[in-house]
């Protein structure tokens, strides 16, 4: 959903409760004031969590697939993380500071906090700071790219204690990176593995599908299908998720699409 931009302070707060995220736990981040002219050199097509839940009348799998004929379409209103995971990060005066390094997930498998690379990252002086998602927006610049706006300055990033992921990354389920690019074990080893290549996520930010990708050299082409994340069993930072799903019932579940133009028309299945 696209919104004109509209709030005029944007608070995104260090989650600074375990040493796991942060350096330091005595740096806020203080909310910025939005100037009128500000906003208007800004990108206004917004998505704010806020709005993503503002149409009471859609259910959170609508939001998320669409089926048609015997595939399943990514909604308009729904947030791939591969497109997220490297995105810029925009400030309120509309100036990019850096780019997003990971997504942290809560217990929900919502967005929690946002990992940030500053925008010194590839200089001296550069770090990996952990922002709160509530406050931040999901939106698109003018090349139709993912890009995620905060209520922050460059100066004010600069003042957020550096952030290790390293605890996270071990605990193998709380990142984006957790998931995209790990393999997937089948029922049994005689059905092989399959790769997550990215999640789904709703309008508010809830990763509800997991993309998982199977076959390749022997099927001749690599088949896609979305499945429900609450179906793959937790395993150990570095080892195959498990999916409790034979290699033929994967090929009976709808062929996952990013957008109907990608849908095979008549003939070319």
């Amino acid at each position: 959903m696209k919104r004109l931009f509209t709030t005029t302070a944007l608070a995104a707060s260090m989650a600074v409760a375990t040493a796991a995220y942060a350096a330091k736990d005595d740096t806020k981040n203080a909310p910025m004031e939005v100037t009128p002219a500000q906003q208007q050199d800004a990108q206004p097509s917004l998505e704010t969590p806020g709005e993503m839940l503002s149409d009471a009348t859609a259910t959170a799998d609508d939001d998320v697939l669409a089926m048609r004929d015997n595939f399943a379409v990514m909604s308009g209103n729904a947030i791939s993380a591969a497109d997220v995971v490297g995105a810029a990060v925009v400030g309120p005066d509309g100036k990019e500071i850096g780019t997003v390094d990971d997504l942290i997930f809560n217990e929900d498998k919502s967005i929690d906090q946002v990992i940030i690379a500053d925008g010194k990252m590839f200089g001296f002086g550069g770090k990996n700071v952990a922002i709160d998602f509530e406050g931040a927006s999901i939106t698109r610049d003018q090349n139709d790219e993912r890009m995620v706006r905060i209520g922050m300055t460059d100066q004010a990033l600069e003042e957020v204690a550096e952030f290790d992921k390293a605890p996270l990354e071990e605990s193998g389920g709380k990142l984006a990176t957790s998931y995209i690019g790990r393999d997937v074990a089948l029922a049994t080893e005689d059905d092989g593995t399959g790769e997550i290549s990215d999640l789904i996520l709703d309008r508010n930010g809830t990763a509800k599908y997991a993309v998982v990708e199977y076959g390749g050299m022997l099927e001749m082409n690599e088949n896609r299908v979305a499945v429900d994340l609450n179906s793959l069993k937790s395993a150990p930072a570095g080892e195959p998720l498990n999916l409790a799903m034979t290699l033929d019932q994967l090929r009976e579940q709808p062929s996952f699409f990013y957008s109907e133009e990608e849908t095979p028309k008549d003939g070319e299945m």
